[in-house]
């Protein structure tokens, strides 16, 4: 008896502590937790979570969604208070899949992925330095965990992300890079998303995350040098996906208005509308449906969606361009005194980090008023409404037209040419952007010597493409220069690889 008791004393003591120690269960809980967080259903998931910590409080895998549902509220909320009083988490957090045993494929990628959302958290709020060193922990150890487990294919996830930022860090930084031991480009971090999107789809260990590898490579495909033929895929596969998946129906906003779909994605923000109700607030979506309405020409409802923008938004970046958009929406609805208004608030709201906002701060220390037909003609061809921009542009009387005006006209006429299949008309266009506009302020030229490589490219003439890839590349020009030029520098990697 009492051997026997010593047998399930030693047996206990052993295999219960083998019990106790973290592990990885991607379970019923965890899985719908997760599709809850891509819906922006928190409130779901973290229930889910409560629950499956009181039925297995040693799964890791709870920590690593708790911080992901973190990073999401903090990348689409923006707010600096949220960031202060979540940072608290971070080491609860990481705590807990640090106890993982090393030799668990999961432990290393978790913490990296889990640093990478940091970094990009840190960065958002400022904080570059320490936001450098996240990426650096994340990058070496996704890398590390290549080496180790060479055959798990989440790998591919990750590094492929990683890759992509490192091949998107400027040249006037390569050293630093090399110092870290950075290494990689957007191609094989595009390539390595791709192979991940086949095992998601054809491996059943691997599918739940399909979506997240479909959010990813859809915004790198559409941000860097767009294969029409991937985006259309992407496009299709993100159009077969609930629409109470909320980050996935981001993308696809963003995708249709990015190819000119204007009247679907307006379709597809009234569905979603409900869904947004049970959801995180999401700001920048009434945003982005704002600008979808503007590019529509509807300006009063246009006007109200940048308004409950500004309202209920709480970071800093779009608000000066929120403020220009809504002038431009009473200003073609003719109320100049209006227009002037906003036009004010946009020199004194928000910050100039991104592009849209720096564009509208020049606009506004300008204190001139915008020509309101090339004003329109921007709007619909940004819309997708080629026909109309097209007749709306060969009506308008130039004559009086400054330098700068000029160029933009011939620019808007290169690119409506251009989307209308107009080839020859385009390239004479973007030729005389880049002739007369080359050295005037403004990305007109850059942007026409960077799509007149594009049409070369598609043509087969790559001596050309690669000309005006680097004519693009020597250009001076202050506003939207980082995507303008990452793209010229792929194309001209394209072209002299061919």
């Amino acid at each position: 008896m009492i051997k026997h008791s010593l047998f399930f004393g030693l047996f206990f003591i052993l295999f219960g502590s083998i019990t106790a120690y973290p592990q990885v269960q991607f379970d019923t809980n965890c899985r719908q937790a997760y599709d809850h967080i891509l819906s922006l259903q928190f409130d779901k998931a973290v229930a889910l979570l409560n629950e499956e910590e009181i039925q297995h409080p040693n799964n890791a895998y709870v920590a690593y969604l708790r911080n992901y549902i973190d990073f999401i509220s903090l990348f689409i909320s923006q707010d600096e208070d949220l960031y202060d009083s979540l940072s608290n988490n971070k080491y609860i957090h990481f705590s807990a899949v640090d106890q993982l045993s090393d030799t668990n494929r999961y432990k290393n990628i978790f913490l990296g992925d889990m640093h990478l959302q940091w970094a990009i958290s840190k960065i958002i709020f400022g904080d570059l330095f320490t936001g450098a060193i996240e990426f650096n922990k994340a990058y070496h150890l996704i890398e590390g965990n290549v080496q180790e487990f060479p055959g798990f294919r989440l790998n591919l996830l990750s590094m492929g992300v990683l890759h992509i930022i490192v091949g998107l860090v400027p040249d006037k930084y390569g050293w630093l890079l090399g110092l870290l031991s950075l290494e990689g480009d957007i191609g094989q971090g595009k390539e390595e998303l791709s192979q991940f999107l086949s095992v998601a789809v054809s491996k059943d260990e691997y599918n739940a995350y399909y979506p997240e590898a479909l959010f990813y490579s859809g915004f790198i495909e559409m941000n860097i040098y767009p294969d029409k033929q991937i985006l259309n895929q992407i496009r299709q596969d993100v159009s077969l996906v609930n629409d109470s998946v909320l980050l996935l129906k981001f993308l696809e906003l963003n995708l249709l208005m990015r190819s000119g779909a204007n009247d679907e994605a307006l379709e597809l923000f009234r569905r979603i509308s409900e869904q947004k109700k049970h959801a995180y607030p999401f700001a920048y979506l009434d945003y982005l449906y704002g600008e979808s309405l503007l590019r529509s020409l509807d300006t009063e409802s246009s006007h109200l969606n940048y308004t409950r923008f500004i309202t209920n938004y709480r970071g800093v970046n779009y608000v000066k361009d929120a403020w220009r958009k809504k002038a431009w929406a009473v200003f073609i609805s003719n109320d100049t005194s209006l227009y002037v208004d906003y036009m004010r608030h946009v020199l004194t709201e928000g910050v100039m980090q991104l592009d849209v906002d720096k564009e509208a701060y020049h606009e506004a220390q300008k204190g001139q008023l915008p020509d309101k037909q090339l004003l329109k003609a921007r709007l619909l061809f940004d819309g997708g409404y080629y026909e109309q921009t097209l007749d709306l542009l060969r009506a308008i009387d130039t004559s009086g037209y400054s330098a700068v005006q000029k160029v933009n006209y011939i620019y808007r006429l290169a690119r409506v040419s251009d989307k209308l299949d107009m080839v020859a008309k385009a390239k004479m266009y973007y030729l005389r952007t880049i002739s007369i506009g080359t050295g005037l302020p403004g990305y007109y030229a850059a942007n026409a010597a960077l799509k007149l490589g594009g049409i070369y490219e598609r043509e087969g003439k790559l001596s050309l493409a690669a000309e005006n890839y680097a004519l693009c590349l020597d250009m001076d020009f202050e506003l939207y220069k980082s995507g303008i030029t990452t793209r010229a520098k792929e194309g001209l990697k394209r072209v002299r690889g061919k």
